[in-house]
Protein backbone atom coordinates (compact mmCIF):
# COMPACT_ATOMS: atom_id res chain seq x y z
CA UNK A 1 0.00 0.00 0.00
CA UNK A 2 0.92 3.34 -0.95
CA UNK A 3 1.48 6.05 1.72
CA UNK A 4 1.25 9.28 1.27
CA UNK A 5 3.31 11.64 3.75
CA UNK A 6 0.51 13.63 5.58
CA UNK A 7 0.38 17.02 5.34
CA UNK A 8 -1.47 19.36 7.27
CA UNK A 9 -5.23 20.52 6.24
CA UNK A 10 -4.32 23.67 5.40
CA UNK A 11 -1.98 22.94 2.97
CA UNK A 12 -3.96 20.64 1.61
CA UNK A 13 -6.27 23.36 1.15
CA UNK A 14 -3.99 25.79 -0.26
CA UNK A 15 -2.40 23.21 -2.88
CA UNK A 16 -6.27 22.42 -3.65
CA UNK A 17 -6.93 25.69 -4.25
CA UNK A 18 -4.05 26.79 -6.49
CA UNK A 19 -4.33 23.90 -8.70
CA UNK A 20 -8.28 25.02 -9.21
CA UNK A 21 -6.98 28.34 -10.64
CA UNK A 22 -3.85 27.09 -12.35
CA UNK A 23 -6.53 25.06 -14.16
CA UNK A 24 -8.95 27.68 -15.44
CA UNK A 25 -7.34 29.81 -17.92
CA UNK A 26 -9.05 33.79 -18.47
CA UNK A 27 -11.47 34.46 -20.48
CA UNK A 28 -10.53 37.41 -22.89
CA UNK A 29 -13.52 39.55 -23.79
CA UNK A 30 -15.07 39.41 -27.46
CA UNK A 31 -14.00 42.79 -29.08
CA UNK A 32 -17.30 44.84 -30.19
CA UNK A 33 -18.00 44.15 -34.06
CA UNK A 34 -16.73 46.71 -36.44
CA UNK A 35 -19.03 49.46 -37.22
CA UNK A 36 -21.52 48.49 -39.89
CA UNK A 37 -21.76 50.56 -43.28
CA UNK A 38 -25.57 51.77 -43.27
CA UNK A 39 -27.53 52.14 -46.51
CA UNK A 40 -31.32 52.52 -47.65
CA UNK A 41 -33.32 49.25 -47.12
CA UNK A 42 -35.67 47.36 -49.50
CA UNK A 43 -38.78 49.08 -48.26
CA UNK A 44 -39.28 52.79 -46.47
CA UNK A 45 -38.54 52.80 -42.82
CA UNK A 46 -35.79 50.21 -43.26
CA UNK A 47 -31.90 50.40 -43.54
CA UNK A 48 -29.40 47.73 -44.69
CA UNK A 49 -26.62 47.43 -42.11
CA UNK A 50 -23.31 45.35 -43.85
CA UNK A 51 -19.72 44.70 -42.38
CA UNK A 52 -17.01 42.95 -44.46
CA UNK A 53 -14.89 40.86 -41.88
CA UNK A 54 -16.06 43.01 -39.05
CA UNK A 55 -16.89 40.29 -36.97
CA UNK A 56 -15.95 37.00 -35.66
CA UNK A 57 -16.53 34.02 -37.72
CA UNK A 58 -19.67 32.59 -37.42
CA UNK A 59 -20.53 35.41 -34.87
CA UNK A 60 -24.40 36.02 -34.15
CA UNK A 61 -24.94 39.53 -34.40
CA UNK A 62 -27.61 41.46 -32.28
CA UNK A 63 -28.92 44.75 -33.10
CA UNK A 64 -30.85 46.80 -30.96
CA UNK A 65 -32.55 49.84 -31.60
CA UNK A 66 -32.64 52.37 -28.95
CA UNK A 67 -35.61 54.10 -30.38
CA UNK A 68 -38.81 53.39 -27.70
CA UNK A 69 -41.20 54.46 -29.76
CA UNK A 70 -40.64 51.45 -32.03
CA UNK A 71 -42.81 48.32 -31.14
CA UNK A 72 -40.16 45.77 -29.06
CA UNK A 73 -40.76 43.20 -31.73
CA UNK A 74 -39.61 45.90 -34.16
CA UNK A 75 -36.48 46.86 -31.95
CA UNK A 76 -34.04 44.26 -32.41
CA UNK A 77 -32.72 42.54 -35.11
CA UNK A 78 -30.04 39.92 -35.87
CA UNK A 79 -27.91 37.52 -38.32
CA UNK A 80 -24.80 35.00 -38.09
CA UNK A 81 -21.78 35.81 -39.37
CA UNK A 82 -20.02 33.97 -42.57
CA UNK A 83 -17.10 32.15 -41.65
CA UNK A 84 -15.10 35.15 -42.81
CA UNK A 85 -17.14 37.46 -40.39
CA UNK A 86 -18.74 38.88 -43.20
CA UNK A 87 -22.05 40.32 -42.70
CA UNK A 88 -25.48 41.98 -43.45
CA UNK A 89 -29.02 42.46 -42.32
CA UNK A 90 -32.46 45.02 -43.07
CA UNK A 91 -33.14 46.78 -39.88
CA UNK A 92 -36.12 48.65 -38.80
CA UNK A 93 -35.48 52.05 -38.48
CA UNK A 94 -35.42 56.23 -39.61
CA UNK A 95 -32.65 58.84 -39.72
CA UNK A 96 -31.44 59.81 -36.36
CA UNK A 97 -32.33 56.54 -34.76
CA UNK A 98 -28.86 55.08 -32.78
CA UNK A 99 -28.63 51.25 -32.85
CA UNK A 100 -25.86 49.33 -30.88
CA UNK A 101 -24.11 46.36 -32.60
CA UNK A 102 -23.08 43.57 -30.90
CA UNK A 103 -22.03 39.95 -31.43
CA UNK A 104 -21.55 36.66 -29.51
CA UNK A 105 -19.69 33.79 -29.73
CA UNK A 106 -20.13 30.88 -27.62
CA UNK A 107 -21.73 32.38 -24.09
CA UNK A 108 -19.57 35.72 -24.59
CA UNK A 109 -21.46 39.01 -25.78
CA UNK A 110 -19.35 42.20 -26.94
CA UNK A 111 -19.49 44.96 -25.59
CA UNK A 112 -22.06 47.30 -28.54
CA UNK A 113 -20.91 49.48 -31.02
CA UNK A 114 -22.96 52.47 -31.08
CA UNK A 115 -23.88 53.75 -34.63
CA UNK A 116 -26.28 56.33 -35.91
CA UNK A 117 -28.46 56.21 -38.63
CA UNK A 118 -28.02 58.84 -41.12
Amino acid sequence: MLRLPSLPKIRVLALAATFAVACTSPTLPLPPPAAPTISAGSTPSTFRLSSVDGALPNALIVIVNRNEELPRNERVSGTIADDRGSWDVEVTAKIGDVLDVSQESGTTRSPSTTVTVR
